[in-house]
């Protein structure tokens, strides 16, 4: 049992330990860049939070020869367990907002639950000594280990990514305006099915709180029509008014799209933005528009069973998502 326990938990223990650690260099850089609020929350501001946090990654990381004294064995545990009931206290809010309608979730379960997964597995893998014989050369140990953590970090993403984006956190919010995300249009004029369904989910939003405008963001199409004309034109269809409606034709991506709002969200004295995008994206879309200075709460476009090859694209944003978590600053 140990050994499967020690595989398991090892690698993902360590992936843990060093996102912690990304994290903390990011927010001794500038404090808003770092991410470790998804996963466990205190009431300490950037980058305390994440060097409190460090305190566990040091945990993880530590090297198995440390372990053979029962005093810093007792040590891990105690951390282990002080972080588990933080992680815990995190999960049970996420239940409570959802009784309350304070978010809405169309997942199972929150990416906290998956990090309290691991410390369990991790306390309980130091509790029973957790090490195995060496039975490896050392290169070949290596290489084997790196592998496994590099796959624990993409299991995570994955994870989180799903859990976030499958989570709609528009309730919450004290917006005006409510963000579509542009995808393609064909070049008849009709909306892809993905804009489609982030389409239907914005005019709702918008008449469910009443809001005050809909931002409609997105570029030129490479058949030569504006997405966010086309969009316009969809809204309009389905009796959202002219006057409500406020284009950016400059969103030729996420990041674009996000500093475009937030310029129009200053001139028109904004402070919060409902952001409807697939699930798959939220995630990046909530980094991106929160690193370029304007509070967003996303919102998943109504699932669509027109759509393909969602698993292509939840692996796309697995593997953007940490690029852009290092390098968009």
């Amino acid at each position: 049992m140990w050994r499967w326990i020690f595989f398991i938990s090892r690698p993902f223990g360590v992936a843990l330990g060093l996102f912690i650690l990304l994290n903390l260099a990011l927010g001794l850089k500038e404090p808003r860049l770092s991410a470790n609020r998804m996963w466990f929350y205190i009431p300490l501001e950037e980058p305390w939070l994440s060097a409190f946090a460090s305190l566990l990654a040091l945990n993880l990381l530590s090297p198995h020869s440390w372990r053979s004294s029962r005093r810093f064995r007792l040590l891990q545990l105690g951390v282990l367990a002080g972080f588990m009931a933080l992680t815990l206290a995190h999960v049970i809010g996420f239940y409570h907002w959802v009784e309350k309608n304070q978010i809405r979730s169309y997942a199972a379960f929150p990416f906290s639950l998956v990090i309290l997964a691991i410390l369990a597995m991790e306390f309980v893998r130091i509790l029973g000594g957790g090490c195995l014989p060496v039975r490896l050369p050392r290169p070949a140990r290596r290489f084997f280990g790196s592998m496994l953590v590099a796959a624990a970090c993409f299991v995570m993403i994955v994870a989180h990514i799903y859990t976030f984006g499958l989570t709609d956190y528009s309730p919450a919010a004290r917006a005006e305006a409510a963000v579509v995300l542009g995808a393609k249009v064909y070049p008849d004029g009709r909306l892809s099915n993905a804009l489609e369904d982030r389409m239907k989910t914005g005019i709702q939003v918008f008449r469910d709180r009443k809001l005050k405008y809909l931002i409609l963001s997105g570029g030129i199409d490479p058949n030569g029509l504006s997405e966010p004309r086309e969009m316009k034109k969809y809204a309009l269809k389905r009796g959202v008014p002219a006057q409500a409606i406020l284009l950016d034709e400059q969103g030729n991506n996420t990041y674009l799209s996000a500093r475009n709002c937030r310029k129009i969200a200053g001139e028109r004295g904004f402070r919060e933005l409902i952001v409807v995008s697939q699930y798959f994206h939220n995630a990046r879309v909530k980094l991106i528009f929160e690193r370029s200075g304007i509070p967003c709460y996303t919102m998943p476009a109504e699932p669509s069973e027109r759509l393909v090859r969602d698993n292509f694209w939840l692996f796309r944003e697995a593997v953007a998502y940490p690029y852009y978590l290092v390098f968009y600053q």
